[in-house]
């Protein structure tokens, strides 16, 4: 039996195939400079840039300080702004009150003027010396209230000065005491004058002895010397 002669079928076969074009990859494609400089000057989609860990805490640090700069611009200028708002409210406060008073004053009617007395700057009579003068006359009796320090003589004296007693704090024979004596004086131990200035120290040693809690003197103790120079 006769074969036919004829092409094979594995060359029918690679002979019905479509030829394909080669396909042109990216690296085959020859670039120009100016596609080679853009690739490098651009930044395209999913490109990353390093930065430094210095680069960072400077930036940090600047940002930084220009906050603290605002915050402290913004402090100062505030703080002015109150300042300069509490002193026009002081000044409208003040200038009220000043004007209030001025008003006030001018429609109280001012009371009918008395003449001034004649009173000593330490005690209540105008014939009374100086607290610390020593006005005894020699020969004259003088009740001796008590003897004491500077101070507390000084005290009593005007404690009893302002109840009406007229008193002096002499200087005692120690440097150091000084003693608180009542007038008037009298040459009669016993007479009236004498017994008056004794009623009004016994009684002005009780409020003195209840103005100090019952600490002080009450003045029961009080004698008299005669005084000679």
């Amino acid at each position: 039996m006769s074969r036919k002669k004829g092409p094979a079928l594995y060359e029918l076969i690679s002979g019905n195939k479509p030829l394909h074009k080669p396909k042109l990859t990216q690296s085959s494609v020859p670039a120009n400079d100016e596609d080679v400089n853009l690739d490098h000057n651009v930044l395209t989609p999913g490109s990353s840039i390093r930065i430094s860990i210095g680069s960072i805490g400077v930036i940090v640090a600047v940002c930084i300080a220009l906050i603290v700069i605002s915050y402290t611009m913004g402090f100062r200028r505030g703080s002015d702004i109150a300042r300069e708002d509490y002193g026009k409210r002081l000044f409208e406060e003040v200038t009220e009150i000043q004007s209030n008073d001025l008003v006030e004053v001018l429609l109280t009617p001012s009371p009918a003027l008395t003449p001034p007395t004649n009173t000593n700057a330490e005690g209540t009579g105008s014939s009374w010396g100086p607290i610390m003068s020593d006005p005894r006359i020699s020969g004259n009796n003088y009740f001796t209230l008590i003897q004491t320090t500077k101070d507390g003589a000084v005290q009593l004296a005007t404690f009893c000065r302002e109840k009406g007693l007229e008193t002096y704090a002499i200087s005692g024979n120690n440097t150091r005491l000084y003693r608180v004596i009542a007038l008037p004086g009298s040459a009669n131990r016993n007479d009236a004058d004498a017994a008056d200035v004794r009623s009004n120290i016994y009684a002005i040693g009780q409020q003195w002895s209840k103005t100090n809690e019952g600490r002080g003197s009450d003045l029961k103790d009080a004698y008299q010397s005669l005084y000679k120079k």
